[in-house]
C-alpha cells in the first residue's frame, strides 16, 4: 500500500490528495496507526493521534470495507472518515452513516498573496491551555494536545490574548495540510485568521512544501478568504460519522 501511495503522489497527485488521510497514514503518519489490510486492494487505517476515532479507507468493495473495519472498531463504536466520492458511495453501502458533511479541498499551487503577520508567532507548550480554551469555542474536531505536540501551530494575539490560531494538521510527502483555523467569536472579521493562514503558508513554503486545506462547504466566509489568498478548489470530500451494522 505504501507503493500505491507513492505512485499516486508521483503520477496523479490530485488523486492522492483526494484520499490524503489514508496517504498520510501509510507514509508519514504510519507510526501512529493500526492497519487492516486484505492483501490486495483494500486497506483501512486507524490513526490514534486524534481526540476521536479516525478511520481512513482505501478500496471500494462494501463487504471488504465492513470486514476490515471490524478488526479496528469495537461493537457500537463510532468513527469518522474523510473520503472522496467513490469511497463515499461504498461507505453508504458498507456501514451505518450517522452524519455526513460535505467539504471542499483546496490547494495553493502557486504563490500566495503576501499577508503581513506582525501579530502572530509560533505557539509553544506554554500556550497550550489557551489553545485548548480557544478550540472549545468552535467545532475544531482535529485539535488536541497530542496534535499540537507533533505539528507546528501559530497564533494571533490582541495584546497578550490569544484570539486566533491554526496549524499543520497533517502531512503527505511534499504537502502540508493547514487546519484547525479558529478565531474567538469576539474577534472575528478583524483579519486575525488571515494573518495566521499567511504565517502558515510562509512556513510551509519555507520548508519546500505545498499547502492545502479542507473546509465545510457551508463555510462560505472561509472559502472567500482562502480564494483571496490564492487557494483553488480541487476536490469534493465527505466527512462521515459512522458505525458498523449489528
Amino acid at each position: 500500500m505504501v507503493a500505491l501511495a507513492q505512485n499516486w503522489l508521483a503520477t496523479d497527485p490530485l488523486s492522492a490528495l483526494a484520499n490524503y488521510t489514508w496517504v498520510n497514514n501509510v507514509t508519514i503518519g504510519a507510526t501512529y496507526c493500526r492497519f487492516a489490510y486484505d492483501g490486495d486492494k483494500h486497506c483501512l487505517t486507524h490513526y490514534q493521534g486524534l481526540p476521536f476515532t479516525a478511520i481512513a479507507v482505501q478500496g471500494e468493495d462494501p463487504c471488504t470495507i465492513r470486514q476490515l473495519a471490524k478488526t479496528l472498531l469495537a461493537p457500537g463504536q463510532s468513527a469518522y472518515s474523510l473520503v472522496p466520492g467513490p469511497i463515499r458511495t461504498s461507505m453508504h453501502q458498507a456501514v451505518i452513516i450517522e452524519q455526513e458533511r460535505m467539504e471542499w479541498q483546496m490547494l495553493l499551487a502557486g504563490d500566495s498573496v503576501k499577508i503581513p503577520h506582525t501579530d502572530t508567532r509560533q505557539l509553544t507548550n506554554d500556550d497550550l491551555s489557551h489553545m485548548l480554551a480557544l478550540a472549545a469555542t468552535d467545532e475544531v474536531l482535529a485539535f488536541g494536545p497530542d496534535t499540537f505536540a507533533r505539528n507546528p501551530y501559530f497564533g494571533a494575539f490582541c495584546g497578550q490574548r490569544l484570539v486566533a490560531m491554526g496549524g499543520i494538521q497533517s502531512q503527505i510527502p511534499g504537502m502540508c495540510e493547514i487546519g484547525s483555523i479558529i478565531t474567538h467569536p469576539q474577534f472575528r472579521r478583524r483579519g486575525y485568521a488571515r494573518q495566521v493562514v499567511g504565517n502558515l503558508v510562509d512556513f510551509i513554503h519555507n520548508v519546500g512544501k505545498t499547502p492545502f486545506l479542507c473546509l465545510f462547504q457551508t463555510n462560505t466566509l472561509a472559502l472567500a478568504l482562502y480564494e483571496s489568498l490564492g487557494f483553488s478548489v480541487i476536490n469534493e470530500l465527505a466527512l462521515l460519522r459512522w458505525h458498523l451494522p449489528d
